[in-house]
């Protein structure tokens, strides 16, 4: 396992190797990942382009290689942006190939986990001079990022019952995640769910005393009507979600939190200048001007354990002592799932435009890096003078890099991947829940150097696969075509083993033990 350094401080702390046994979920036990790109997984009416438009709501799909497990946990990640597309939203980041989230969704997928990368719709109005006009597009930004989510919740669902289960997920655990504004969106995926929800005093228009979200025109939370500003996906399947977490963003309002939601994890530096803490303002990264308020990541959680919500997270980890909790509950008032980021002060002013010092800002995501000359190209291609916007962007994450980056992601993934075991029981989750397919034989078993598999229907043996109790590819023989096959135990260590057992049109597992 790679080092990791915790990062919960005013500097981040030691660097160390976790010395721990490998463990599917919690540990990379996969060396390769398959992606697939840009996956349709609905379309719905967007205001990118001014009149509502249809579009198509992709997302990449990121699978370990080699794995004998075909009802795996689902991560569904949503991307940072402001939603708003990269250069035009004043950021160097903003897309699903952004290089944090492409790099916990491969962490996942190592893993054991399937994970999605989806877009969501984008589009609203944060230079507007009127207030009004901000927080209304704002709202509506983010209300169709969670139709989205929950859209791309059915259409794994839907692939399970009508697909095949092509990506071989069980949908009794699907976890929304998001970074930066994709946090608004996994947050209010978990919890938004009543119109009182939307008719808080600071969702209503202050000119024409209406809520800025409208579900009869704005369509249903679940995005599953049609109305003038929404489409239906997948109407007829669930859009619920076993857990949600976020690195940044916030929740609406704390009041949208109710008992027997899901359990969520948050990660938030403690001087986010964008998105708040606790309680407070959303700010335009690009001007500056007041938003809405809204609940940060402290004021989730905290309403989270209040009500109860997080108390199967920590009964599971009540007696964890590794050194992301231990620092995590030396700074989160004792609740359980908040992950407080204590970043270093700002630093001597950048000269970035050559009129003057550009003052160094708070790091609202130290987790984020980006290719610098590919954003310069970006954006002096936009007609925006490249090398500028981009040390502007550097004000907020002076020493970006990928080193960085990735160590906040293994901090982020040491601290969160215990915690989605623990609450959803995923040791269970495994070839152990049936698939056995009896058309064949295994002998003997115990075996000592080699074991006997033998077809005893109609059909040949094509291909057998051998794995770990990891769920790791250990051996494999393809090409074949015959009745009985010879598992020679070669190099493999004694225990237990999966075997995958590949017909013309069927396949089968079954256990061998090498003594």
């Amino acid at each position: 396992m790679r080092k990791t350094v915790q990062s919960l401080g005013i500097v981040m702390l030691l660097a160390f190797s976790v010395q721990v046994s490998a463990q599917r979920y919690l540990s990379e036990i996969f060396s390769s990942v398959n992606i697939t790109n840009d996956v349709v997984y609905g379309q719905n009416l967007t205001v990118i382009t001014g009149a509502p438009a249809m579009s198509d709501l992709k997302m990449d799909i990121y699978q370990p290689v080699g794995d004998v497990f075909t009802k795996r946990p689902l991560i569904i990640l949503s991307h940072t942006g402001s939603f708003l597309p990269p250069v035009i939203n004043g950021q160097a980041t903003g897309s699903r190939k952004d290089s944090t989230i492409v790099e916990m969704a491969k962490q996942f997928a190592r893993r054991g986990y399937v994970a999605a990368v989806m877009s969501n719709r984008l589009g609203w109005n944060p230079t507007s001079t009127d207030q009004d006009v901000r927080t209304n597009t704002l709202i509506n930004a983010a209300y169709r990022g969670i139709q989205d989510m929950r859209s791309c919740v059915r259409y794994f669902r839907k692939s399970v019952a009508e697909m095949n289960n092509s990506y071989g997920i069980d949908s009794s655990f699907i976890v929304a995640g998001g970074i930066g504004t994709g946090g608004y969106i996994s947050f209010g995926a978990a919890t938004l769910n009543k119109a009182s929800e939307l008719n808080l005093t600071k969702f209503i228009n202050a000119t024409t005393g209406q809520p800025y979200v409208i579900p009869a025109v704005n369509g249903n939370f679940d995005g599953t009507d049609s109305t003038a500003l929404s489409r239906p996906n997948h109407v007829g399947y669930s859009s619920r979600i076993s857990m949600a977490f976020n690195l940044g963003g916030a929740l609406g309002d704390s009041s949208w939190l109710e008992a027997g939601e899901p359990p969520m994890v948050g990660f938030h530096t403690t001087k986010d200048p964008f998105a708040p803490y606790t309680y407070g303002a959303v700010i335009v990264p690009t001007t500056g001007d007041f938003v809405v308020n809204v609940s940060g990541t402290y004021d989730a959680l905290r309403r989270a354990n209040y009500l109860g919500n997080n108390d199967a997270m920590a009964a599971a980890v009540a007696t964890l002592t590794d050194p992301y909790t231990l620092a995590a509950n030396a700074k989160n008032n004792g609740n359980e799932g908040l992950y407080p980021i204590v970043t270093p002060a700002p630093g001597a002013p950048l000269s970035c435009t050559g009129a003057g010092a550009n003052p160094q800002i708070e790091q609202g995501s130290p987790w984020d890096w980006w290719d610098e000359a590919g954003y310069i190209a970006a954006a002096n291609a936009a007609g925006q003078p490249g090398t500028v916007v981009n040390c502007l962007q550097l004000r907020g994450n002076p020493d970006m890099s990928a080193a960085k980056g990735r160590t906040y992601i293994d901090s982020v993934m040491a601290y969160l991947n215990p915690r989605i075991i623990g609450t959803l029981s995923l040791s269970s989750t495994s070839i152990d829940k049936g698939e056995i397919n009896q058309n064949f034989l295994v002998f003997p078993n115990p075996a000592k150097t080699e074991a006997i598999l033998k077809s005893i229907g109609s059909e040949l043996i094509t291909e057998v696969s051998v794995f770990d109790v990891t769920g790791k590819m250990v051996a494999t023989e393809t090409g074949l075509n015959s009745k009985e096959y010879t598992l020679k135990r070669n190099n493999l260590s004694a225990g237990l083993y999966h075997v995958r057992i590949q017909f013309k049109n069927s396949q089968g597992f079954s256990k061998v033990v090498f003594e």
